[in-house]
């Protein structure tokens, strides 16, 4: 569909399935991807700028050379991701700009700023937030099964009516965060504390 093409504007794209295929070379800017697939597939030196992803679902994909810039990913499945991989090279943009009933497996967030962002009504597990400025971050109403946060900064972070978080209370900074009882008690996991 690409072929011989390096730039895309305002385009819309849907039901798109790129399992098992190549995707190089493309700068989108402003494209929205609905109903799309990207399964088992290799994204090479493409660019995304300020693309909306709907009911789209990303699975064991290769990122090679490819950034992404202020996306917004609504209702998709986001599978093994590792975000930080994404971002414009020497730059503050952040792959993602907004996320709304997604689910997210196998993800990880490294050493990224993500002060103030809203990870609200999302389904995120088995994932990882390690060395990450969270401050302000939302984690509203999120199901967080299996996620570790590491070395964060979490001050004023709000994960009320959240569950199935690990923090760990000696490397993270949780200066005024929120919890909802009775998940709160799982920071107390790996203290050696016994509850009765």
């Amino acid at each position: 569909m690409w072929e011989g093409k390096e730039y895309e504007e305002n385009g819309l794209f849907q039901n798109l399935d790129f399992t098992g295929e190549t995707l190089t070379g493309v700068e989108f800017v402003d494209c929205s991807f609905e109903n799309c697939t990207f399964e088992d597939c290799t994204v090479r030196s493409c660019r995304f700028t300020d693309c909306g992803f709907v009911d789209c679902r990303f699975s064991d994909v290769r990122f090679e050379h490819t950034t992404m810039g202020d996306s917004v990913f609504t209702h998709c499945k986001l599978h093994g991701i590792s975000w930080k991989l994404l971002m414009f090279g020497g730059s503050y943009v952040m792959p993602v700009r907004k996320m709304e009933e997604c689910e997210l497996k196998y993800n990880h967030f490294l050493e990224m700023n993500l002060t103030r962002f809203s990870f609200s009504d999302n389904t995120i597990t088995a994932s990882l937030f390690a060395d990450c400025n969270l401050t302000g971050s939302r984690f509203l109403n999120c199901k967080l099964d299996g996620t570790e946060f590491f070395r964060c900064n979490l001050s004023r972070a709000d994960f009320r009516k959240s569950g199935g978080y690990a923090v760990d209370l000696s490397t993270n900074q949780l200066k005024g965060a929120r919890f909802s009882f009775p998940e709160v008690v799982n920071l107390l996991n790996g203290t050696g504390i016994i509850i009765d």
